[in-house]
């Protein structure tokens, strides 16, 4: 570990890091020329500040739960914003009562299960269907991550970001964009296009319902248990890798051949779809489909990003072949 103090910065950054060691994929040959962890917006704004100023080519990442990184190295700064475990339950959460609601303000940085937490602790209903899901706030944002029926959008009010390119210009860079504005879709959102792929998440607002305390932490508690039949502690992957497909992407002629229990809230279960189409226990190298659930792709150790997409290209052509639907990532393909 090197300190950058000499510049003036009161960073520490370690040299020469596995991009693999950054993820719960575990994926990539890869290594980063620089990295840290940041746990403050305060402290991101500088960094990123400080790199542009030095001409130092940088990303920023949050959790790492879903992404895949590339085997190459990477010659820059890696940005890991992301609270310390620490920290985590002592992060600056605001509240704000509403009559029968509650705004909760967040950092990006926080855990996205310790965000689940403190709202299910002041009896919030709204963020319970999230329980057990990895990654933080920010990164939950970007994907627009959910599970049974919900998602982070859904009791979104505003988010808080920094934008680099307009701070070079204008010294600041600070703004709050609503709801709306992030254009959130199945998966999906404003923070993964061209538009707005550099803007950083900084904090975020949510607007809660209040209920009962006790029947929504049993609640939580339930779904944490169903996931973890599906992804056991330690085991290294991104959670699920494709998305649903959406029924409304589907030809006539595809979707008689579904059946209809696979389908809700107008999305086909991906993972019935590749266990249909034979995906159970297919592999490439070291990365392969596990025997319960057709959706979830496991690296034995020591995968890589090549042996990832030889594999996911597998397995898009037999769902392609058998059903006639495409398959698109949930995960993201880094540097």
């Amino acid at each position: 570990m090197t300190s950058a103090s000499k510049s003036g910065s009161p960073f520490l950054f370690k040299r020469d890091v596995s991009l693999a060691s950054l993820t719960t994929f575990q994926v990539g040959r890869g290594r980063a020329d620089y990295y840290v962890q940041i746990s403050e917006a305060e402290e991101l704004i500088k960094i990123v500040k400080l790199a542009r100023a030095l001409e130092i080519p940088f990303r920023v990442i949050a959790g790492g739960s879903n992404l895949v990184f590339a085997d190459t190295d990477y010659h820059g700064l890696l940005i890991q914003f992301l609270a310390k475990s620490k920290n985590s339950k002592k992060a600056k959460i605001s509240l704000r009562n509403s009559g029968s609601r509650v705004s909760l303000i967040v950092p990006a940085s926080l855990t996205l299960m310790s965000l689940v937490e403190s709202s299910l602790g002041h009896g919030l209903a709204g963020l319970e269907a999230l329980s057990g899901i990895p990654g933080t706030v920010g990164g939950a944002l970007v994907g627009n991550a959910g599970a049974y029926g919900q998602a982070i959008s859904d009791k979104l009010i505003s988010v808080q970001i920094f934008d680099p390119s307009t701070a070079l210009r204008t010294g600041g860079g600070i703004r709050k964009i609503s709801k709306q504005a992030c254009k959130f879709a199945y998966r999906n959102s404003i923070f993964k296009t061209k538009l707005a792929k550099d803007y950083l998440i900084l904090s975020a607002e949510f607007l809660l319902e209040k209920g009962n305390k006790i029947e929504l932490q049993k609640k939580s508690r339930e779904i944490i248990q169903t996931r973890l039949k599906r992804y056991p502690k330690n085991l290294k992957c991104p959670g699920s890798f494709f998305k649903n497909v959406l029924v409304r992407d589907v030809s006539k002629k595809s979707l008689q051949k579904v059946d209809a229990s696979k389908i809700r809230d107008g999305k086909i279960n991906t993972g019935w779809l590749l266990e249909k189409s034979g995906a159970l226990n297919m592999r490439a190298g070291a990365i392969h489909v596990s025997d319960w659930h057709g959706n979830l792709i496991i690296n034995d150790g020591g995968g890589t990003a090549k042996d990832v997409k030889k594999l996911a290209n597998l397995l898009k052509n037999k769902v392609w072949k058998k059903f006639g639907i495409k398959l698109e990532e949930e995960v993201r393909y880094m540097l």
